[in-house]
């Protein structure tokens, strides 16, 4: 099994905001919570979201929103 490659992508201001595989299509990049919490809603178990949470996420796969953390 390959080991998969994976690259920080940066923001504006030059801090690692995400990872991507770009083998695989896959990005991860840090969100507002307003933006991931409708899609863990629709796809999680309970339908709900935490209200502690701190960081939220989006997972991209070929640049089309598929998943949210």
């Amino acid at each position: 099994m390959s080991k998969i490659k994976k690259y920080p992508i940066t923001g504006d201001n030059g801090q690692i905001i995400g990872y991507e595989a770009p083998d695989k299509g896959i990005k991860i990049v840090v969100c507002d919570k307003k933006d991931a919490d409708p899609i863990i809603i629709a796809n999680h178990y309970s339908h709900k979201v935490t209200k502690n949470s701190f960081l939220s996420f989006l997972v991209y796969y070929y640049d089309k929103v598929s998943g949210a953390l």
